[in-house]
């Protein structure tokens, strides 16, 4: 399984994030964890997917080239070219959002977590 996780730029619930992987993890085996590099949470979901010898591949936003829409860009970019299974969304904003309704309409599930 290829699992995309996403989360708002300041969302920093480790604590949930963990019990969202372990929980899926349990369900369906994660083979490839992706994700955005967020500030809070990149460093806890690395380490998550290392204890278990889980694949991860990052996606900085490159904010020097694309300015205020690095995210945006950098989501889009990180939907196509990891061709995740599953997606599974923390709480976020707008571009978080537009992100889950990328992957809904290119046929990807989403797991939407609610805070």
């Amino acid at each position: 399984m290829r699992v995309l996780i996403c989360a708002g730029r300041h969302y920093a619930d480790t604590r949930m994030s963990r019990q969202v992987l372990d929980a899926y993890h349990r369900l369906r085996p994660v083979q490839v964890m992706i994700h955005g590099g967020n500030q809070f949470l990149g460093s806890d979901i690395e380490e998550w997917a290392r204890e278990l010898g889980i694949d991860v591949v990052r996606y900085p936003p490159n904010w020097q080239r694309h300015g205020k829409q690095a995210e945006r860009q950098r989501n889009h970019f990180m939907l196509t070219d990891s061709r995740p299974d599953v997606v599974i969304a923390l709480p976020g904003g707008d571009d978080t959002s537009e992100l889950v309704c990328q992957a809904k309409a290119n046929g990807i599930s989403v797991l939407t977590v609610e805070s």
